[in-house]
């Protein structure tokens, strides 16, 4: 292979970025790391990297004799109204911004997000993208803006958002996705994180089964069971050599107990969007 080309297979990778030049590759790092003097690695360089778990952020928990554990994903939110009812998740960008669906951050007028904690933060303004359409769902993201930064790496820590060439070429193709989020009970949101392994599917095949038109913006995931009620803004996240990154996020779930397949925006296609929100 070229030694100016980016390669999934190549030991000799970068740990996140590559960009292609004349005569070699050059890396870079996502928000909160900085890169190795061999200009492929990357290590958190701030207690609010993005997507480093520690083992604070790893839960265990007995059962029959077994002891799991589980990372505890601590970017994930809830959305909650002026009545303090939990209607829809997010997941925190940066310090003081959560990506949501557009739906899901009009619907209420006076809108917090609650943290792992329970500590509840007010939302200073929400940012409905542009091109936004309630009718056809397209481009159904915001990003709301918080009154002040949620703290971290405790009780809550940003998830890195990948470069569209980095996720479509190498982490999607890669790696399984964890669908993570709560669940719908009635009207109401389960109080525990629920988790599933995915893999990104043929968009041909998903939107004949969702009866739905897999868009360049939109990606399909198949869990290894029927999809529950998940509640909109539950969001796919991957592992890459350490970090965890953002795919997905759900904005329109399908019938519960109906399909394998979810439907849900590509997150990486929307980072510029993002950048210029939150710079």
């Amino acid at each position: 292979m070229a030694k100016n080309e980016c390669h999934l297979e190549r030991t000799d990778g970068c740990q996140h970025f590559c960009h292609p030049g004349q005569s070699s590759y050059m890396c870079s790092c996502a928000k909160g790391y900085k890169l190795g003097e061999d200009h492929r690695s990357c290590s958190p360089s701030d207690k609010c990297a993005c997507g480093a778990l520690t083992s604070q952020h790893i839960r265990t928990q007995m059962t029959d004799d077994i002891c799991r554990s589980w990372p505890s994903f601590p970017w994930q939110v809830r959305l909650t109204n002026s009545e303090g009812e939990d209607f829809c998740a997010g997941v925190l960008l940066q310090e003081n911004f959560v990506l949501t669906t557009a739906k899901c951050s009009l619907l209420h007028s006076n809108l917090s997000v609650k943290a792992d904690d329970d500590q509840q933060i007010r939302i200073k303004s929400a940012h409905v993208h542009m091109r936004y359409d309630k009718e056809t769902g397209e481009n159904d993201v915001s990003l709301l803006e918080l009154e002040k930064p949620l703290q971290c790496p405790i009780p809550a820590l940003p998830v890195c958002v990948p470069e569209r060439d980095f996720a479509e070429h190498v982490l999607i193709p890669g790696t399984k996705g964890v669908l993570s989020g709560w669940m719908l009970n009635g009207i109401d949101l389960d109080r525990t994180l629920t988790m599933l392994s995915v893999t990104q599917t043929d968009g041909e095949e998903c939107g004949q089964i969702l009866n739905v038109t897999v868009t360049t913006r939109t990606s399909c995931e198949k869990g290894s069971e029927v999809m529950g009620p998940w509640v909109e803004g539950s969001v796919v996240t991957r592992q890459h050599k350490g970090t965890w990154f953002l795919t997905g996020i759900l904005s329109s779930p399908p019938p519960p107990g109906q399909s394998h397949m979810l439907l849900l925006t590509s997150v990486p296609r929307y980072s510029m969007w993002f950048n210029q929100i939150m710079k």
